[in-house]
This record gives C-alpha cells, sequence and structure tokens, in this order.
C-alpha cells in the first residue's frame, strides 16, 4: 500500500474559530507550513489579491509552530483565512495530505508557504473547473523574486497535458495546480516512498484517471533559493526520477518497450547535465546518468523529442481505459506496486 496520511491523522483547528468558514467552497489553498512565516504573509497576500470574486478559502496547515506563522493568519479576513497546527509533525508529504484530507473544496491546491500567485490565476482558472478534468494548472514563473510577467488576454489558450508527456517531465510545479478533491482521495494522495518527487509521481497518476487542462499563460510563482528541500536531495531525485520515467514508458508505450526506455533515458540524461552545471559533487547516479549520453541519438535536441512524444502521444495509446485504468484503482499506480528493473540505467 501507499504510505500516507491521508486517513492516519486528525483534523485539528486551532487559532481562528472554523465556526465561520466560508459555506461550500469550490477552492481550497491549502499551504503546508513549517519555517518561513514572512514568505508565507507574500504567499496569503497573494491569494488575497485574486481579481475574481469566487467562494474559496485558505487553510495553512503548521508543521513547525512558529508563533508568527499563526501571527501572519490572523491578520487576513478570518471568514476565508484559517490556521491549523498539525498535532505532530507529519513531515513535508504527510502534511500535503494533511491538505487533501482536510480541505473542503470541490477543488483543492497546495500552495507552499513561499510560493505566490499572481492576482489573474482564479480569474483564469475559473472557466476551467469543471467536471471533464481531474486538474487544472497553469504555467509558473521561477526565481528567488516574484518576477513581474504580462497579464494574460481574456481567454488565454489551454492544452491537455496527456499521461504520455509525464516523460519529459510534470506539467508545471505545484503552486501552478488545482485538482479534484475527490480523485485526489480516491488515488490515495501522495505516496510518500517516492520523498522529494511525491508530487511528480501523483501528478502523473491523476493525468492516468483524467484529463489535465495547462492554461498556457504563466499564473504563478515558484521560488528556487538556496536550502531547499529539493536542493539537498537531488541526487536522490534524480535516481527517482529515472525509475517513475521507466515505469512510465512501460505503461505508456507496451507495445514499443525500447522507444518507451529511449524516452525515459534520454530525459534523465538531459536533467543530469542539468544538475551537472549547477552542482559541484559528482554522486554515482550523476555519473551513471551521465553515461546515457553515450546512447544512440543521445545529442538531438530536447525541443525535438518533446515535440515527437507530443506527437506520439497523439498517435498511440492512451491510458484511461480497460484493464490498464482498473490496476491503477487497485493501487497498481502507486510508487510500492512497481518493480524496477535489476537494471536501471
Amino acid at each position: 500500500m501507499m504510505q500516507s496520511t491521508l486517513e492516519s491523522t486528525p483534523a485539528t483547528g486551532v487559532g481562528s474559530s472554523f465556526s465561520d468558514r466560508v459555506e461550500s467552497p469550490l477552492i481550497t489553498i491549502a499551504v503546508p507550513a513549517y519555517n518561513r512565516p514572512f514568505l508565507l504573509a507574500e504567499a496569503l497576500a497573494s491569494i488575497a489579491a485574486q481579481t475574481v470574486r469566487v467562494a474559496f478559502e485558505v487553510v495553512v496547515y503548521d508543521d513547525l509552530g512558529f508563533p508568527e506563522t499563526r501571527d501572519f493568519v490572523s491578520k487576513f479576513p478570518q471568514g476565508t483565512f484559517h490556521y491549523s497546527k498539525n498535532p505532530f509533525p507529519l513531515g513535508a508529504v504527510g502534511n500535503w495530505n494533511q491538505c487533501l484530507r482536510t480541505s473542503r473544496g470541490k477543488w483543492v491546491m497546495v500552495l507552499h508557504e513561499d510560493d505566490t500567485l499572481y492576482p489573474w490565476y482564479f480569474e483564469s482558472v475559473l472557466p476551467h473547473l469543471h467536471n471533464d478534468a481531474v486538474a487544472v494548472c497553469m504555467k509558473t514563473s521561477r526565481g528567488r523574486v516574484v518576477p513581474k510577467v504580462r497579464r494574460p488576454g481574456l481567454a488565454p489558450p489551454v492544452a491537455v497535458f496527456k499521461p504520455q508527456h509525464f516523460l519529459k517531465s510534470s506539467m508545471t510545479p505545484f503552486p501552478g495546480v488545482l485538482v479534484r478533491r475527490d480523485v485526489a482521495l480516491l488515488l490515495g494522495g501522495f505516496d510518500e516512498s517516492w520523498g522529494p518527487i511525491a508530487d511528480y509521481e501523483f501528478w502523473y497518476r491523476l493525468g492516468c484517471t483524467g484529463r489535465v487542462d495547462q492554461v498556457l499563460a504563466v499564473g504563478a510563482f515558484y521560488r528556487v533559493a538556496p536550502g531547499q528541500w529539493t536542493e539537498r536531495v537531488w541526487g536522490r531525485m534524480l535516481g527517482l526520477t529515472h525509475l517513475l520515467r521507466l515505469r512510465m514508458a512501460s505503461e505508456q508505450f507496451p507495445q514499443y518497450p525500447r522507444a518507451g526506455r529511449w524516452l525515459a533515458r534520454f530525459f534523465t540524461y538531459r536533467n543530469a547535465l542539468c544538475y551537472a552545471a549547477r552542482f559541484k559533487e559528482r554522486p554515482a547516479v550523476l555519473r551513471r546518468s551521465l553515461g546515457l549520453g553515450r546512447m544512440s541519438f543521445a545529442w538531438l535536441p530536447s525541443g525535438w523529442v518533446w515535440q515527437a512524444l507530443k506527437l506520439a502521444s497523439r498517435l498511440g495509446r492512451t491510458s484511461q481505459g480497460g484493464a490498464s485504468a482498473s490496476r491503477r484503482s487497485r493501487g497498481y499506480g502507486s510508487g510500492t506496486a512497481f518493480s524496477a528493473p535489476a537494471r536501471v540505467f
């Protein structure tokens, strides 16, 4: 079974009263907080600055307990913004699941305390929040500080992010994604065994369940700063990502296993080049990943391969029907149910 806290952690609301909460919110912005209360204030302000009125709630799930965290939440309208102290530390992925389990909105976003939304986020995604989709997302900007970006037009284009596309990467980082809460709970939430890429693995399972709509405009900001969890464990992330890609290849291209494995290795090789340029360390997983550059056609531009993958996803099979979907509903798509091949690279 997947390691999650969806049915094991009680909801413990502290701070502002939950009796005056918005009735039947369409959207819950759930913020897993830890130790960055001043950045949390920036995140909350970005939510309060949304340009359209919609029934939404914001709940901050505090996994550490800095007094400033609760104080900053109290500065925002108490009928909409709420504070909840976890009864005991859940860890990063456990807190993400706490966000899913105790939220009330039909649609839920897990917004990290150091990330923000642009004022037009709700305005841009609202027309697409319907039952035909299991997730709706926007593109994100990245950096240490929020950059200025151009406001999108009234109706920015939308594309479907298909299960095969995840071989390259997820559709967008955390702050850009709204998920259907009922589907997320049915899937069991984030699988803690995937550690720092539990979000990537979850988005993939979600994409195999239904349609993921991507609004092709920037609507959220993903902060990249020194000392982040993902920066400290990038070597483990690289290895886990390759395992996940091999699983995707086997599920999405069963009739063309060699092509699927080539795609998995190609995109892992490209990740390795980025890590090698960013970090001085050369762990074994990075050396093995860089060694994938010796395979045939590894020199191809990644943009060409990405276009080829999108073409293959239009021409090939989908993973949303028949026996494949049935296996996933029984946990086939979870990290612990997948047996990685002995030869990973």
